[in-house]
């Protein structure tokens, strides 16, 4: 769905990750978040979306249309409590991502990105990251250049912290050290990733028992 583009309909993410993003009027691309599996693809009524929504990986969205939407929240108190805490912790998400990153230097930013990712990768993964994101969005997501982002997988991987296995593949070698380079133990921060495998589990649609998937039928397209 590109920027500008009304959306009918109501899209919840079943798996793979989507990237929401911006254009400036200057023509500047900026990537702004990335969202799993169990949060919700939402555009006001009759209102253009002020992002555009891409996949970055494969993946499926269930679509519903907005009067089985509008049905399905009016079915029981929950389904709106459960809409309404998607929604806000989808907010504080990316209220949080700019706030981590505050203060910290480029190679500090993707320190933590990567602790942060951690604590998001499947249990069997344990050290190891699939980083699905282009070099490109992942320097636009951390605000740095493309160039930078390079040196900094470098500076981490010759401090002993990380070790690069293939350009989109890691292994975190020194958890500690990538703590201790991410200043995650000057403010707590990051204090879920303190050991591996980690256990984050986002609260989002896909935790719940009564999703919409399974109350309202998706609409064929």
């Amino acid at each position: 769905m590109q920027q500008g583009e009304p959306l009918d309909r109501i899209g919840l993410i079943a798996s793979g990750v989507i990237k929401v993003g911006t254009v400036t009027k200057g023509g500047d691309e900026h990537l702004l978040q990335i969202m799993r599996r169990g949060q919700l693809v939402y555009v006001p009524d009759s209102a253009g979306s002020l992002f555009s929504w891409v996949t970055a990986s494969e993946a499926a969205v269930c679509w519903m249309s907005r009067s089985a939407w509008d049905s399905f929240l009016k079915e029981q108190p929950s389904h709106f409590h459960a809409y309404m805490v998607t929604m806000r912790q989808q907010l504080e998400q990316m209220q949080l991502s700019v706030m981590n990153m505050r203060g910290r230097n480029t190679l500090q930013r993707l320190a933590f990105w990567l602790l942060e990712e951690l604590a998001d990768a499947d249990a069997g993964e344990q050290r190891k990251l699939h980083i699905l994101l282009s070099r490109r969005d992942l320097a636009s997501l951390l605000d740095m250049t493309v160039e930078t982002l390079c040196r900094s997988l470098r500076q981490l991987n010759d401090k002993g912290a990380i070790r690069l296995l293939t350009p989109d593949r890691i292994e975190v070698t020194d958890l500690s050290r990538l703590r201790l380079i991410a200043r995650c133990n000057e403010d707590g921060i990051g204090r879920g990733v303190t050991s591996l495998p980690p256990a984050l589990p986002h609260r989002s649609w896909a935790n719940r028992n009564d999703t919409p998937a399974k109350t309202a039928r998706p609409d064929a397209g």
